[in-house]
C-alpha cells in the first residue's frame, strides 16, 4: 500500500515573508526612493495616518557580516505618519517580493500582492495572493497573513493551500511559530494527490497537523487516506518524513489505531482466473518505507497483536512486515509468536511468512520454530511447516532432535515429514514413521490390526504411513510392522481397513500371534483317553507359546476372525514345532491368540521337542489343546526312533505324546515299528 506524503513547508515561507517585511519597514531602515509615481497605490486595509512618502522601484537588501540576510523588492511603497512632514510609522507596499538567504543552501522567495507594517505594534499584515515556491517545485498559497512580533508567530486565519510534488493539501487556517520553527495546521485538513509521490494515496483527511521545518517532518492527527484503487491507511497519529529532490516522502510512521486496506489486485480486469482478494491490516504502530519513485518498499506494523487478514485467512503476530514489488504486495512476515487462522483450523509458530503472486493470491506459507497446527480436528507439531496448497495441505518437518507429529482422532503419527491434507482427510508420514492406532471413542469402534484387541491401541512403524479418515484405513509401506503387547505383524506393505474390517499384508509377511498375557484361564491340552500328562508346568508354558507365521501374503477379515496366509507358508511355535505348506488359515480366539490353524498344500510338520516329523495334505493345529490333526492319502508320522504310522487321519495328542490313527473308509492303516537291538 502507498501512503501520500504531505509537506507543508509552503506556509513557512509565507511566514518568513511577513517577518522580513516587518523587518524591512522598521525605523532606521527606511529604503531610498527610486523616484515618484503619479499613481498613488491603494493603502492597506489596516493603515492609519496620512501618506507622507511615496517610493517607486523599491529595492532593499539587509546584510550581516557582509552577507545578505534578506532582500525586499516592490513596485511602490507608501509611508504613513501622524501628519505632513512627520516620520512615517506605518508602511504599505504592493507587488512585494521577499527573498530570504539562509546561512547555507538556496534562498527562498515569497511573493504577495501587498503588505503593511505597523512600527509601533511591530505587527505586519500580508494580503492578496501570498505565495512561495522553490527550485524543487513546492508551492504554498494563502490570502492573509498576520505577523505577531510579541509571540513570534504568523497567523493565517484563512484557507491555506500547499502543493509539493503530487501532494495538494488545504487547511482552514494555520499558525507558524518562528521560535519552534513549526507550522500548526488547524483542521479538518483535506488533501489530494496524483499518487506518484504520495505512496499511492489520492485523498487524505486529518483533524490537525504540524509541520516541523528543519527535520522536514509533518505530523498529522486522526489521519485517513485512500487511493483511487481502494487502498486505505489510517492512524491516530501519523509522522511523514520528507526530503530529497521535489520534497520526496522517505517514510511514514503511524502510532495508535493503525488500520488499512490493501485493495484487490487487477487479476479480474487482466483476464485472471481468480477473483481478486481484499486484505485488511491493523496494529498499534507502523513504519512505511518508500523507494526513490515514491512507491512503498516495506510496511512494518506492530501490535498486541498486529493483524493481516483476507476472507480466507488471518495472520496475527506482535510484528508483521510486508514487502512490495512495483507497488504490489510480495510477501508478509510475522515474528515474535505467529498465528495463522484459516477456515477450518489454525497454526502457531515462533515466526512465519507468506508470499503473494502477481495476481495477489497467497502462496508459500512457511512457519518456523515450535510449530503447532490444528486443522479440521487434527493437531500437529514440528520444527517447520509449509502450506503446499491454499486449500489446507500442510507439510510438517522435524529435525535431529524432534520429529514432526500429528494426532488424528485417537491415533498419533510421527515422522521426519508429515503431510496434513485437510481436503482429502489424510495424514501422511514419510521417513522413520511411527504411529499409535487407537480406537474411535466417539464411534465406539476399534482399529482392526489382526494381532491384537481392536479396543486397545496398537503400535506401528514403516518408511511411510498414511492415515486416511475418509477411507478409514491405515496404509504402511516399506519395512512395515504393527504390534500390540506380545503379538506383531511385519511385511513390506500393510493396509488396515476399519471400513472393510480387514488387514492386508504383502511380501515378506511375518505374524507373531501370542495369547493374551492377561487371560485368566486357558484351555487344557487335549489328552488321549486314559492318559495323563506328566509335566503340567511344561504344558502351562506351552499354552502361552506364540504362533509365528511367515508367508508372501496375508488377508485377515475381522467378521470371520480368520487370517489367510498364501505363498511359502511357515508356521513355528515354541522351541521346536514347525509346519510348512502352500497356504494357511488361522482362526483367532476371543483373547486374540490362535484358536486353530490350518496348513495345506504338501504340508510338512516337524516337532523337535519329541523328535517327530509328519507329512500330509492338510494339517489342522490346535495350539491351546496341544493337538494336531493331519489329513492325507495317507498322512504319515515318523517319531524319533524311526517308527512310522500312516492313515487318512492322524491325530497327535499330548503335544506329541501320542498319535491316534483313523483309517479311511474301506481302507486300512499302516504302522511300522522299529525294534531296538539288545
Amino acid at each position: 500500500m502507498k501512503i501520500k506524503r504531505s509537506e507543508i513547508f509552503v506556509l513557512l515561507s509565507a511566514i518568513f515573508f511577513a517577518a522580513l517585511l516587518v523587518y524591512s519597514f522598521r525605523p532606521g531602515r527606511r529604503p531610498t526612493a527610486g523616484g515618484k509615481d503619479h499613481a498613488v497605490p491603494a493603502p492597506g486595509s489596516d493603515v492609519r495616518g496620512q501618506a507622507t512618502t511615496l517610493l517607486n522601484g523599491f529595492d532593499f537588501t539587509e546584510e550581516s557580516g557582509g552577507k545578505p540576510t534578506m532582500r525586499i523588492k516592490a513596485d511602490r511603497t507608501i509611508g504613513y505618519g501622524p501628519g505632513a512632514g512627520l516620520a512615517p510609522d506605518n508602511y504599505s507596499g504592493e507587488k512585494v517580493a521577499l527573498t530570504l538567504y539562509p546561512d547555507d543552501g538556496s534562498p527562498v522567495t515569497v511573493l504577495a500582492d501587498r503588505g503593511t507594517y505597523d512600527e509601533r505594534t511591530r505587527e505586519a499584515r500580508l494580503e492578496g495572493n501570498v505565495r512561495w515556491s522553490d527550485e524543487q517545485g513546492s508551492l504554498a498559497e494563502t490570502t492573509l497573513g498576520l505577523f505577531h512580533a510579541a509571540t513570534h508567530t504568523l497567523e493565517a486565519p484563512h484557507a491555506v493551500h500547499f502543493v509539493r510534488g503530487s501532494i495538494d493539501l488545504t487547511a482552514p487556517s494555520a499558525r507558524y511559530d518562528l521560535l519552534e520553527k513549526a507550522l500548526h495546521l488547524a483542521g479538518p485538513i483535506q488533501g489530494a494527490g496524483g499518487g506518484s509521490d504520495s505512496a499511492g494515496l489520492s485523498k487524505m483527511t486529518a483533524r490537525s497537523g504540524i509541520y516541523r521545518r528543519e527535520p522536514g517532518i509533518l505530523e498529522l492527527e486522526a489521519f485517513d487516506g485512500s487511493s483511487v484503487s481502494g487502498d486505505r491507511y489510517a492512524a491516530d497519529h501519523v509522522t511523514v518524513k520528507t526530503g530529497g529532490s521535489g520534497g520526496r516522502t522517505e517514510w511514514v510512521k503511524g502510532v495508535g489505531g493503525v488500520r488499512g486496506i490493501l485493495a484487490p489486485g487487477h487479476a479480474a480486469a487482466n483476464g485472471g482466473s481468480k477473483t481478486p482478494v481484499e486484505r485488511q491490516y491493523s496494529g498499534d504502530e507502523s513504519m512505511l518505507l518508500l523507494d526513490t519513485e515514491g512507491k512503498p518498499r516495506s510496511l512494518v506494523f506492530t501490535g498486541a497483536p498486529a493483524l493481516l487478514m483476507d476472507p480466507a485467512r488471518r495472520l496475527t503476530a506482535p510484528k508483521v512486515e510486508m514487502t512490495f514489488e512495483d507497488g504490489r504486495i510480495a510477501s508478509a512476515k510475522g515474528s515474535g509468536g505467529v498465528r495463522v487462522d484459516g477456515e477450518d483450523g489454525h497454526a502457531d509458530a515462533e515466526r512465519g511468512s507468506v508470499g503473494f503472486n502477481r495476481e495477489g493470491d497467497a502462496e508459500n506459507v512457511v512457519l518456523e520454530g515450535s510449530v503447532r497446527i490444528d486443522s479440521d480436528g487434527k493437531k500437529g507439531d514440528g520444527v517447520r511447516a509449509v502450506e503446499l496448497d491454499a486449500k489446507g495441505l500442510w507439510l510438517l518437518t522435524g529435525d535431529a532432535t524432534h520429529s514432526a507429529r500429528v494426532e488424528s482422532g485417537n491415533s498419533k503419527l510421527s515422522a521426519d515429514r508429515i503431510e496434513l491434507d485437510r481436503p482429502r482427510r489424510q495424514v501422511r508420514g514419510q521417513g522413520h514413521a511411527r504411529a499409535v492406532l487407537g480406537p474411535d471413542a466417539q464411534k465406539k469402534t476399534g482399529t482392526v490390526t489382526f494381532i491384537g484387541d481392536p479396543k486397545k491401541p496398537s503400535y506401528a512403524k514403516a518408511d511411510r504411513i498414511v492415515l486416511d479418515d475418509a477411507a478409514q484405513t491405515a496404509v504402511l509401506s516399506g519395512a512395515a510392522s504393527v504390534w500390540q503387547e506380545d503379538s506383531s505383524l511385519f511385511a513390506d506393505d500393510i493396509t488396515l481397513s476399519d471400513a472393510e474390517k480387514s488387514v492386508i499384508a504383502v511380501q515378506n509377511v511375518r505374524a507373531v500371534l501370542a495369547p493374551d498375557r492377561n487371560a485368566k484361564t486357558a484351555d487344557k491340552p487335549a489328552e488321549k483317553p486314559g492318559r495323563k500328562t506328566a509335566d503340567k508346568a511344561a504344558e502351562a508354558a506351552a499354552d502361552k507359546s506364540a504362533s509365528v507365521v511367515t508367508a508372501r501374503r496375508l488377508l485377515y477379515r475381522e467378521t470371520e476372525r480368520t487370517g489367510r496366509f498364501e505363498g511359502g507358508v511357515v508356521v513355528t511355535r515354541g522351541a521346536g514345532w514347525r509346519a510348512t505348506g502352500g497356504e494357511s488359515t488361522a482362526w483367532l480366539a476371543e483373547e486374540r491368540g490362535v484358536d486353530c490353524m490350518e496348513i495345506s498344500g504338501d504340508a510338512d510338520l516337524v516337532d523337535r521337542t519329541v523328535g517327530r516329523t509328519a507329512k500330509a495334505d492338510k494339517i489342522v493345529d490346535y495350539p491351546k489343546q496341544g493337538k494336531s490333526v493331519l489329513w492325507g492319502a495317507p498322512a504319515r508320522v515318523t517319531d524319533a526312533s524311526g517308527n512310522k504310522v500312516a492313515g487318512a487321519v492322524l491325530t497327535i495328542f499330548d503335544r506329541g505324546g501320542s498319535v491316534e490313527v483313523t483309517a479311511p473308509e474301506g481302507g486300512k492303516t499302516e504302522t511300522i515299528h522299529k525294534t531296538e537291538k539288545n
